[in-house]
């Protein structure tokens, strides 16, 4: 049932049919907004076309959230939910809030006693630490890593103690177009004995999803230029 509040609405990772990855609730609540909160305009309006929206855009009310939104700007974005109408935050791709910056209007509604109400959908987070045969018990996302070679270097480093300390699943994303550097800073760096799984363009038609050991990985290195992917390391 639709109610005053905000809904984390999940994106497709791809150009995978929505209907082969969004439960029908997704669907329903789409067709009742009129307001969202989106990263891309564009991109987003070609999703919610894709998903069978018909209302006239030109009468939808889209606010932009992306590195360039000045800070403080939620209060804006979420104020028609205080005048009984509900609002519709996008991903760019995959779920809202999870490498993300949605994070920002979520948690000013909830100091603002705003309802929050995330839907289900697909996240390359999640779906990666699945098939990767990793510790699902206890893992750590990082997020981006440095750019920097030395600073990335010493971070690496860093995450393989701790998955001997730890006994702990390390996850980790890449501009899709530094994901060869990051993965050759990886087999120089590592133990030739950790493991490594990279799932690349999951949910997609092209996904690919492997877990092997650095000593393998140097031997046989995919091309994953311009390739979204997960990267997760475990002993």
């Amino acid at each position: 049932m639709i109610k005053n509040a905000l809904y984390l609405i999940p994106v497709t990772l791809g150009d995978t049919p929505p209907e082969l990855v969004l439960p029908v609730k997704v669907f329903s609540v789409i067709q009742e907004l009129d307001e969202f909160i989106v990263e891309n305009v564009r991109s987003a309006r070609r999703f919610l076309r894709k998903s069978g929206y018909q209302k006239d855009f030109d009468k939808v009310i889209f606010h932009t959230l992306n590195k360039h939104t000045a800070y403080g700007s939620a209060a804006s974005f979420v104020s028609a939910i205080k005048q009984g109408k509900p609002v519709g935050l996008l991903s760019e791709a995959g779920v809202p809030c999870i490498a993300d910056p949605g994070a920002e209007v979520v948690k000013y509604c909830h100091e603002a006693s705003i309802p929050v109400v995330p839907l289900t959908g697909p996240s390359s987070i999640i779906l990666a630490l699945m098939a990767s045969g990793f510790n699902g018990q206890s893992f750590a996302f990082h997020g981006y890593l440095p750019i920097d070679n030395a600073a990335l270097k010493k971070q690496i480093k860093h995450l393989e103690e701790a998955i001997f300390k730890q006994n702990q699943t390390q996850i980790f994303i890449e501009t899709p177009y530094r994901n060869n550097r990051l993965l050759n800073m990886l087999t120089t760096t590592c133990n030739s004995k950790i493991k490594l799984c990279v799932a690349s363009e999951v949910t997609t038609e092209n996904e690919k999803i492997v877990t092997a050991t650095i000593g393998a990985w140097k031997k046989n290195t995919p091309d994953l230029h311009k390739k979204p992917a997960v990267f997760l390391m475990y002993r």
